[in-house]
């Protein structure tokens, strides 16, 4: 009887003590749960500031560019619907060009790769630099053209598919179009280049439709632009040419591929929203605000647009992910 209670007791000592160590196990288990927990937290947390910051950053730079957009329009309207003086002009063209480059200098930081951090960080010093120093124009014209394009150029990388080429095509149309424009304001290139310029910008505007993807809502809301611009400019043509020439710098584009213009970038805007894709939904307005680019502000608005609608935000910000890439449904 002894013996058998004796083996009973350290049989119920080694249940007790596998009991013990089983527990202990899943303790430690959970404890590395835990851990991997918080670190999956951290990493997350760093890359979203680094995309909050980008969309804000672009967010801004979209406003301060529709608001001096918008007030050299009314500053130059034969009436005075709301009388805007030179001095108050001057002043939010300056912040809105400041905006603009911090815009692109917060893409340009938050990018590993040295050719696309160089690039958008010459676009930025160069084109923020000749709107306080006019002197600086002709540099300022070949770094936000030259910077802009070879950041574009390295961030898209090499297309794998037909979406993917018809990204970079889109892209390389608005690199032609701040090359053309620039090129034509600083007196490099005859007058006539310009208009060149403002049709390759118009053009690339309105293949950011592309983006739509087949939503019905985003191609009603762009229809509805379309078809809005249409009729603005038939029932005031003076009205909408003066507003098209100071507001946006369009010389010689069609009023019908201008409201296409604008018309696929609503509809891209509308798309990417409801997608949830912000970025390209904030380039596409920073697009549309800044006009074709014949200023070195408008031209590195231009850059940060086509860089944010066209580029993978996941694949721009380093250590970022954005969810599904744009190789895939772009």
């Amino acid at each position: 009887m002894n013996s058998e209670t004796r083996s009973v007791d350290v049989d119920g000592r080694t249940g007790d003590a596998a009991a013990r160590t089983g527990d202990a196990t899943v303790q430690s288990e959970r404890e590395a749960g835990r851990s991997d927990d918080a670190s999956t937290r951290t990493d997350g947390t760093g890359a979203g500031r680094v995309r909050r910051r980008v969309l804000a950053s672009g967010a801004v730079a979209a406003l301060a560019v529709a608001v001096a957009t918008t007030l050299r329009i009314l500053h130059n309207v034969p009436f005075d619907p709301l009388p805007v003086s030179a001095g108050v002009l001057g002043a939010v063209e300056v912040t809105a060009a400041v905006a603009v480059a911090l815009g692109v200098a917060a893409v340009a930081f938050g990018n590993d790769r040295a050719v696309v951090r160089v690039g958008l960080l010459f676009a930025a010093v160069f084109g923020a630099l000749a709107t306080v120093a006019p002197p600086a124009r002709v540099p300022a014209a070949v770094a936000v053209t030259a910077g802009g394009g070879l950041a574009l150029a390295a961030a898209l990388g090499r297309p794998d598919s037909y979406r993917g080429l018809r990204r970079r095509a889109v892209a390389a149309g608005f690199v032609a179009a701040v090359a053309l424009s620039l090129a034509s304001t600083v007196g490099v290139a005859p007058r006539g280049v310009r208009e060149l310029g403002v049709v390759a910008y118009l053009l690339a505007l309105a293949a950011l439709s592309t983006r739509v993807r087949g939503d019905p809502l985003a191609l009603v809301a762009g229809g509805v632009a379309f078809a809005a611009v249409v009729a603005g400019s038939a029932s005031a043509p003076y009205v909408a040419g003066s507003a098209l020439l100071v507001g946006f710098a369009v010389v010689g584009g069609p009023h019908l591929l201008v409201a296409a213009a604008v018309g696929g970038a609503v509809a891209a805007a509308i798309a990417a929203v409801r997608r949830g894709e912000f970025a390209v939904a904030v380039g596409a307005v920073v697009l549309v605000a800044a006009g074709a680019p014949a200023t070195p502000t408008a031209a590195m608005a231009v850059v940060l647009g086509a860089t944010l609608a066209t580029v993978d935000l996941g694949s721009l910000l380093a250590g970022a992910d954005d969810g599904p890439a744009m190789e895939v449904g772009a």
